[in-house]
């Protein structure tokens, strides 16, 4: 009997290791019919998915069509009105083909979103208020929204024109390194404008279209000058200028960006210094209206106090 129980353990034994020993097998075969189940499933869905996201595409693009069409007809028909707009939107880093029609557009959207939302939030005010204020309201977010897309163009180009002030004197010192080692200075711009990606991102894009405009076949000055008006620093003017009068005499490159470099350098140090001089006047207001009335009451308050006990 015992002899039985150990060869039936000893059997037991063997088919738990044989069912491991297979186990990895079985799992690899189930798997890969998975897998080729899977792969034949998605072969046969593959015509209907690119079929439906193509005709989603054509949707989306027709769509996106008619939005633009209708924000052409509020665009302005003045040539002159349409590249200014234009180049200020282009100063904010909007370069969509269709982005004056889609300024003018989002103009008239706020211009009737916001009177709109007010008179649907008017029967929610208090009854106080006077008979006047629901027109004079919608008429005020009117001119606020018909205002708002302006407002917004002219912040984001001020946060642009600053983040190039900021890089300026990098660039200055890459471009003399570079000119310097002996490259051109077409090669020295696009060199540059890579390595201000990572930090200074607006003003490696100003420069990589500066190269690009003059790869195009621009001619320098132009595209130089170009450059200054986009960036809107007096930095970059004063660069488009310099680099005209020296192409036209003659002289070094390297030597006059050098010089260049450090009459900015000098320059920037005197504005800091101006600021600095200008901080005593800038903070006798706020000193005589927050600062001494506290110190005044600190010292007097004291004073009444003591006086009153006294009485």
């Amino acid at each position: 009997m015992a002899d039985l129980l150990s060869s039936a353990n000893l059997g037991l034994l063997v088919l738990a290791v044989a069912l491991l020993a297979a186990a990895p097998g079985v799992v690899a075969i189930v798997r890969a019919s998975g897998v080729a189940s899977r792969i034949d499933l998605r072969l046969a869905r593959r015509p209907a998915t690119q079929s439906e996201g193509h005709t989603g595409g054509q949707a989306g693009k027709r769509m996106a069509d008619r939005l633009g069409s209708l924000a052409a007809r509020a665009a302005p028909k003045n040539k002159g009105e349409t590249s200014e707009i234009r180049f200020r939107l282009l100063r904010a880093r909007y370069t969509h083909p269709q982005a004056v029609p889609l300024f003018y557009g989002a103009r008239l959207v706020c211009l009737a979103a916001f009177p709109v939302a007010f008179f649907i939030a008017v029967p929610f005010l208090p009854d106080s208020l006077p008979g006047w204020f629901p027109l004079a309201g919608s008429g005020f977010l009117a001119l606020f929204g018909l205002m708002l897309p302006g407002i917004l163009v002219d912040r984001r180009i001020q946060k642009a024109e600053l983040e190039c002030s900021d890089g300026f004197p990098d660039m200055m010192d890459l471009l003399v390194a570079c000119v310097e080692a002996g490259l051109s200075l077409d090669a020295a711009v696009l060199r540059v404008s890579e390595e201000l990606e990572s930090r200074h991102r607006e003003l490696s894009l100003n420069l990589k279209t500066l190269a690009l405009e003059m790869r195009a076949g621009r001619a320098r000055k132009a595209a130089w000058r170009a450059f200054a008006d986009r960036v809107g620093l007096e930095e970059a003017s004063s660069l488009a200028t310099m680099l005209r009068q020296s192409e036209e005499m003659g002289t070094s490159l390297g030597e006059t960006l050098r010089v260049f470099s450090s009459d900015m350098r000098q320059r920037r140090m005197l504005m800091a210094e101006e600021k600095a001089m200008a901080l005593p006047a800038k903070m006798t207001v706020p000193l005589i209206l927050f600062v001494f009335p506290v110190l005044l009451g600190v010292l007097i308050v004291p004073a009444i106090i003591r006086f009153q006990s006294f009485m």
